[in-house]
């Protein structure tokens, strides 16, 4: 596919590499058949790629449901997406979306190819355009914890949970000097469930005999159903366990997390339905990204979890 003229682009010279390309997976093998998921990040000073219609409160696949509208340059990539494929047949695009201001790719290297994933990559953008997207892209190989079919309904309703976002501003706040006790912490989801009293703190601890665990199990869970918030980092198997009944009940929670969040946090998609519908506030400790989660660090995590149940 030729470039499109119309827009202000510059084009790659033959061999010329686009710079600062990210990549996720330094010890993956970039020529080897993989299935990806790409990102590649609008630039500021240029248009949106489309905006949000529908409604958020319509589920995904029905009539009236959220979806982007997709402007003239949306258009423009989106038909360079299905592209291509068609100039390297050994790709395959499984799913994309064309969201405002990035776009989801789903791409199958279908056999083993003396170019690496960024010469690809580098085609699709010249075909676009190079000036509309940020340096570099992100992938992240489909690895065998993950599920394709997870990745696909993820990049289907995309749309659907932006479309949330905007509707419902008030349960994706996210916060980032929440002060608890002279101290700040980072905070996401519905801020209300922290200004309500009504909150209960979940622990089970080991030395528990079975029936005091049963009985804190019921007295948590039929305060939950009553409306009170439960606050927990929900770390051992009966804790999660609770937990999912709890969520199961229309229940509230406060969860508490060691990790700081990322620039772009998202939460999972179990986490985000449940901030769409206001019953969910996440408190992170703030530290560092992938610090093990030690004996120690649970029992802060417990210890601030009762504070904020006192508050």
């Amino acid at each position: 596919m030729a470039p499109n003229n119309n827009l202000p682009a510059k084009s790659l010279s033959p061999g010329e590499v686009l710079p600062h390309y990210h990549k996720r997976a330094f010890a993956h093998n970039y020529h080897a058949p993989f299935i990806y998921h790409l990102i590649l990040k609008k630039k500021d000073a240029f248009p949106k790629f489309g905006v949000v219609k529908g409604d958020a409160q319509i589920a995904p696949g029905q009539p009236g449901c959220a979806f982007i509208e997709e402007t003239e340059l949306g258009k423009t990539i989106a038909k360079s997406i299905i592209a291509i494929q068609k100039q390297f047949p050994i790709l395959q695009i499984y799913q994309f979306a064309v969201m405002p201001d990035h776009v989801h790719i789903l791409l199958r290297v279908k056999e083993w190819s003396e170019k690496h994933l960024d010469f690809y990559i580098e085609t699709l953008v010249n075909n676009i355009g190079t000036d509309i997207f940020q340096p570099g892209y992100c992938d992240k190989p489909l690895l065998r914890k993950r599920s394709l079919d997870c990745l696909f309904r993820y990049i289907r309703e995309n749309p659907h949970r932006l479309a949330m976002r905007q509707q419902f501003p008030q349960f994706f706040q996210r916060i980032r000097k929440l002060k608890i006790d002279e101290k700040e912490y980072e905070a996401y989801g519905n801020l209300f469930l922290f200004r309500n009293p009504d909150k209960e703190a979940v622990k089970i601890s080991r030395k528990f005999p079975p029936e005091e665990k049963e009985q804190k199990k019921t007295n948590w869970l039929n305060a939950a159903s009553k409306g009170t918030i439960l606050v927990s980092p929900f770390i051992s198997k009966e804790e999660k366990a609770i937990r999912a009944e709890a969520d199961a009940l229309g229940a509230k929670i406060i969860l508490i997390t060691h990790e700081t969040f990322p620039d772009r946090f998202k939460p999972s998609a179990h986490d985000f339905s449940l901030c769409s519908e206001g019953r969910l506030l996440i408190i992170s400790l703030g530290l560092p990204a992938r610090t093990t989660l030690s004996r120690s660090i649970c029992l802060q995590m417990n210890s601030f979890a009762e504070t904020i149940s006192k508050i």
